[in-house]
């Protein structure tokens, strides 16, 4: 193998040591994402169920009104 191989060979694994730092980065930040939305979704989802109790309440007082 030759100089300018090994050259063209160094250049090749930079650009794949840098497509694979990005993706790395990418999948970081991917994670980090995730779980900031899982953390939302679960917070929505305590906010529905406080909702529903609330609502069922006021359905049962207003039923105690008319009867």
């Amino acid at each position: 193998m030759n100089n300018e191989d090994t050259g063209a060979l160094r250049v090749e694994l930079d650009g794949l040591s840098q497509q694979l730092e990005e993706l790395i980065a990418t999948c970081r930040q991917l994670r980090s994402e995730n779980e900031k939305l899982r953390l939302a979704e679960e917070t929505l989802n305590v906010e529905k169920e406080e909702l529903v109790s609330r609502n069922r309440e006021a359905k049962r007082r207003i039923e105690l009104l008319y009867r």
